[in-house]
């Protein structure tokens, strides 16, 4: 049995111009042949939105064709043209006249055929045109009277386009997102706005959604910690299908403040200048989500909680009341989704958890940071060797604030010139800080911001969740932040992007920080000035603070060093005695005893309940889940304690230090500081927020573990080494046999991974220098250890 296809379209091109000429004869009889010209696509405005309409194309579906008609110069009207034998309907006269109504100068008139029954419709009014007679001197009196109109409901016009034909409402859409991802877009420094206008990196978490869309699904939740990425992700799925024939997206921003259907109607009024109501949105979407054709997906950005509203909207829109031409992805921090998920006693899953698909976001991925480094190089910006592990380089926010200094120095503007970001964090990022922002009374407030951060870091009373989370983000509880900073100062920091509000999964009500390194900087700064009145009284006691506070809060080892320099600089020097307890302070290795228990915090996942059993087990708890990370056999895990003071010593050693007598320098401090610190027996970096993504290849020898020379620069005093050698090449030659003379395997291995790297620099003499050093010093001592490859 043969299928029987229905063809709308027209056979030929000459059978549509032949149906078009027939039409235009019968329709405005009163005019000579040929003085009507006509165009098959035209376009209007609507609000900010430029839509365009192709009559023509538009025939091979419906058997309609959108034609635009002029007189001269005068615009006639628009013609609904049908092909014979198909009935006109009701809808055909309200598209012709939204069409004309949305033109300007509107044509008066609105031609509806299909070559054997004819309707003209005045325009301002949308009544039938019967004049007395068909002549010029009637179709000028209509004209006239369009003319002193009160006006055309531009609002039902609107309507009508969005509700009837999907080549319209698909291109207002998807210029609406275009409009607001656009407000959202600045430079590389504009921390506030979450996008970067010519700077997306692909996400796993966009290919899973779309593979969800296309199965269906009608509601996704994209879950994943504070600046974690989740806008990127959804201006990712905006941007992919723009050019899609089964979908489009729109792309709302949801204050915390924001109902769904609110945002919705903002959004379509602001791009479109259509006035609907919240109620009038939600007609709008029911209409749509049962009509064929192509899928709308709503994208809500930063959806917040705390009020039952948000969960009967959602409910609501995924109910079986509207049809599955309406699809929703809804970007929301964890807590809330916990919280959307799980009914209101929390134990059984809510209309929302058995719908939808939960699809998390956590740091870069490999591949996700592969192409953030292809992206970042086509901008001539490179990553040096050894960030690839870097678990700070991970996080995007990370990522920009680093990237942002490079792009606004002079030198950047030099297109021969490439520039290399470090393969870790270090001190610039609290220099870089502080010269991008300038504002006292922004600082001022900072401050306080930062007064009630480190109050909360002391506070060993909080949930434990909330505490492992505060070493990963930086977040204060609202109660503690009030202490510090006015209601309407709060609310100011707020409003402007600063501070987000939420709930923790504890319940208590949270403030996340989303610019951290300006919270890093005055961080610092208050260290520094609490460690001058701590250091004067007992060296020892303050290097003990500072490496105890350093523990309990994000990059700590980078907040402690940038105190000890602002300490230093604040009081002019500072007593040897603080950098001798904190070189003293050595890391000590530490075996796990069976029946220790612990807590450690992913963001990808959460809380996790982690149990040191018998023969070296370690059973992982989490949502309800065990699993064993390391079978019996294995040796015991050993952790490591005082491994923060050396990390502090490591980005301090990168800064020239002096012992200063009777007002003359002696001699510096920080090669002997390299040395020291550069000997230790283990990899000296700080632990990731996730374990896996940080983990580096490492080579363990009686002479201790050490990092293998293939990834590159993984640890801060390696770092450290490479800038002291490359500041200073050859001048660097003693030190370096002294260093030599050590015959530490660690330090060895240290200083091979800098000067290889540095043998490869733009720097003729200092690559000369490095290639001279490894082949006549490092590489014959390492020959007296065993060979590692």
């Amino acid at each position: 049995m043969t299928a029987v296809k229905q063809v709308t379209t027209w056979p030929t091109e000459m059978d549509f111009e032949a149906d078009l000429q027939a039409a235009l004869r019968r329709a405005f009889p009163w005019l000579p042949p040929g003085s009507i010209r006509h165009q098959t696509k035209f376009s209007f405005n609507c609000g900010r939105a430029l839509i365009e309409v192709n009559g023509k194309q538009q025939s091979t579906v419906t058997g309609r064709a959108d034609v635009l008609l002029y007189w001269g110069k005068q615009p006639l009207a628009v013609l609904e043209l049908k092909r014979p034998s198909q009935a006109i309907e009701e809808s055909d006269m309200a598209q012709g006249l939204s069409y004309a109504r949305m033109l300007h100068p509107a044509p008066p008139l609105v031609a509806v055929t299909n070559g054997s029954e004819l309707i003209l419709l005045e325009t301002h009014t949308g009544k039938e045109w019967k004049p007395s007679e068909a002549s010029e001197g009637e179709f000028a009196n209509l004209i006239k009277q369009a003319a002193h109109a009160a006006g055309n409901d531009l609002k039902q016009a609107i309507s009508t386009l969005m509700g009837i034909n999907a080549s319209i409402w698909v291109q207002a859409i998807r210029q609406t997102s275009s409009i607001v991802i656009e407000g959202l877009s600045g430079g590389w420094d504009e921390q506030l706005l979450p996008f970067v206008a010519d700077f997306l990196v692909p996400r796993g978490a966009t290919t899973r959604i779309l593979e969800l869309l296309q199965q269906g699904q009608r509601l996704v939740l994209l879950e994943g910690p504070p600046l974690s990425g989740k806008s990127n992700v959804l201006r990712e799925l905006t941007v992919q299908t723009a050019q899609r024939t089964d979908m489009a997206v729109l792309y709302v921003e949801a204050d915390s403040g924001s109902d769904m259907l609110r945002a919705i109607s903002d959004a379509l009024s602001n791009a479109l200048s259509w006035p609907i109501s919240r109620e009038e949105a939600r007609a709008w979407l029911l209409r749509l989500s049962k009509t064929p054709g192509a899928s709308l997906v709503i994208a809500v950005d930063d959806l917040g909680t705390g009020r039952e509203d948000i969960r009967a909207e959602v409910e609501d829109l995924t109910s079986h009341v509207f049809g599955n031409h309406l699809r929703i992805v809804l970007s929301l921090d964890e807590s809330v989704a916990e919280r959307l998920v799980m009914n209101s006693t929390g134990r059984k899953a809510s209309a929302i958890g058995r719908r939808a698909t939960r699809v998390p976001l956590g740091i870069l991925d490999n591949t996700e940071f592969e192409a953030a480094t292809r992206a970042l190089w086509e901008r001539r910006i490179g990553i040096m060797h050894g960030g690839e592990s870097s678990p700070e380089l991970r996080l995007p926010w990370v990522l920009r604030a680093a990237t942002s200094h490079i792009v606004s120095d002079e030198q950047y503007e030099n297109t021969n010139l490439a520039a290399v970001l470090p393969p870790l964090l270090a001190l610039d990022l609290i220099q870089h800080t502080r010269e991008r922002f300038t504002d006292n009374e922004l600082r001022r407030k900072f401050q306080a911001a930062a007064k009630a951060v480190l109050k909360d870091a002391e506070d060993r009373t909080r949930p434990i969740g909330l505490i492992l989370r505060s070493m990963a983000t930086y977040v204060v509880r609202r109660n503690t932040l009030r202490e510090f900073l006015e209601h309407n100062e709060i609310e100011f920091l707020t409003g402007q992007g600063y501070l987000r509000l939420m709930m923790h999964d504890s319940g208590e009500p949270i403030i996340v920080v989303t610019v951290p390194e300006l919270l890093a900087s005055e961080a610092a700064h208050i260290l520094g000035m609490e460690l001058l009145i701590r250091v004067n009284s007992d060296a020892k006691a303050a290097a003990e603070w500072l490496v105890k506070t350093a523990t309990g809060i994000p990059l700590g080892d980078i907040l402690a060093a940038q105190a000890v320099l602002d300490a230093a600089l604040y009081q002019g020097s500072l007593p040897l005695d603080l950098l001798s307890a904190l070189i003293n302070s050595r890391p000590e290795p530490r075996p796990m005893a069976p029946g220790t228990r612990a807590a450690i915090y992913l963001p990808s996942i959460g809380v996790m309940d982690m149990t040191i059993e018998k023969d070296g087990v370690i059973a992982v708890q989490a949502h309800g889940r065990r699993v064993n990370i390391q079978e019996g056999g294995s040796e015991p895990p050993v952790a490591y304690a005082n491994v923060h003071a050396w990390l502090i010593l490591s980005h301090l050693a990168g800064c020239p230090w002096g012992i200063e007598r009777d007002g003359h320098v002696e001699a510096r401090v920080d090669p002997a500081i390299l040395t020291e610190v550069a000997t230790c027996p283990i990899v000296l970096r700080a632990v990731g927020p996730d374990p896996e993504m940080s983990a580096v290849a490492t080579h363990r020898t009686p002479h201790g573990e050490v990092v293998c020379h293939k990834a590159g620069i993984v640890e801060p005093i390696t770092l450290s080494i490479l800038r002291y050698l490359g500041g200073l090449g050859a001048e660097t030659e003693d030190w370096l046999e002294e260093a030599v003379e050590r015959k530490s395997f660690p330090l060895l291995m240290r200083l091979y991974i800098a000067l290889e790297d540095l043998s490869g620099t733009a720097d003729k003499e200092v690559a000369a220098f490095a290639k001279h050093a490894l082949k006549n010093l490092i590489e014959p001592a390492l020959s007296k250890f065993p060979q590692l490859h």
